[in-house]
């Protein structure tokens, strides 16, 4: 596999808490508003919003973390630098309104990669 056809994934880490009496209204934002607006994102392939329920050796603290999928990594940079994510802005701090913590990103290849090291811009 290459970095033109290895699939990504990059997630987004909500480490925290949500606000007392928001919880709801959080989860509620995050599946009809953010998940869907960030499917509707140039190179997207699928979004999912992963909710914790069975913690085991002490975890950080995770509030939710959402997983958005690609093609490959051109696709992953296609969003990056979309406007369309520069409009969405505004629901992500929606979010970070009812959010006590931080948010942080990783992204994964799916597969094994060959060949030179691929290097990304700061997340």
């Amino acid at each position: 596999m290459t970095a033109e056809t290895t699939p990504w994934i990059r997630s987004a880490f909500w480490t925290g808490k949500v606000k007392a009496g928001a919880e709801e209204r959080f989860r509620q934002h995050m599946e009809s508003v953010l998940v869907p607006g960030l499917k509707a994102l140039p190179g997207v392939q699928d979004v999912s919003a992963l909710w914790p329920r069975n913690l085991e050796d002490s975890p950080p603290d995770i509030a939710c973390q959402v997983l958005v999928r690609f093609a490959n990594r051109a696709e992953l940079d296609r969003m990056l630098s979309s406007d369309e994510r520069r409009h969405l802005r505004p629901q992500v701090l929606e979010a970070i309104g009812m959010f006590e913590g931080s948010i942080s990103h990783i992204e994964f290849v799916t597969g094994a990669l060959t060949g030179t090291p691929i290097s990304h811009p700061e997340l």
